[in-house]
């Protein structure tokens, strides 16, 4: 009965309610990848130059890469195009503080050992994902790690990452 007498209201939609571009989503463990820029990849033939994993912090991401912990949101605006690759594994209570652990832990080897500029932000996220039991170690001491070895696109399969997704541009 009540809708014969009520009137329409003439407001428009101005503003659409569906967002345009998906919302990415980031977790513990995630490897982030930078793309190199046209001179490096002419330079080194690595078509990916910085690489970092999440880990949490009272709450916080951070991305973890060449010793040091940066917020994630700065990671990502360093560079140009980045793009992630989302850790797939089974996250039980303490996998959190085990991913924190295990940065650490790799801070505090770097600070002891002098290494290559090049080869410390693949050995972190490798060392982190080691200890985590994400990939073998056996890959690790074959040689120096770079960034490429973390791509899901990548022709280098000595780190044998199975728990990850494809890569995904952010």
């Amino acid at each position: 009965m009540g809708f014969l007498w009520s009137k329409p209201i003439d407001r428009e939609l101005k503003e659409s309610l569906i967002e345009n571009e998906p919302q990415i989503f980031f977790r513990t463990g995630d490897i982030l990848l930078a793309e190199a820029s046209e001179m490096e990849i002419s330079l080194n033939s690595d078509i990916w130059a910085h690489v970092a994993i999440i880990v949490k912090s009272r709450e916080i991401l951070l991305a973890y890469s060449d010793g040091e912990f940066v917020a994630v949101e700065d990671w990502i605006y360093r560079y140009e195009r980045v793009v992630v690759r989302h850790c797939n594994c089974l996250r039980p209570a303490w996998f959190d503080k085990a991913v924190l652990d295990a940065a650490n832990e790799t801070a505090e080897i770097l600070i002891r050992n002098e290494m290559n500029i090049d080869e410390r932000e693949g050995f972190c996220v490798g060392s982190v994902m080691s200890m985590l039991g994400l990939l073998s170690t056996e890959g690790l001491v074959q040689g120096p790690v770079k960034p490429d070895h973390f791509s899901g696109s990548t022709p280098f399969d000595r780190l044998k990452i199975t728990e990850y997704s494809q890569n995904y541009l952010i």
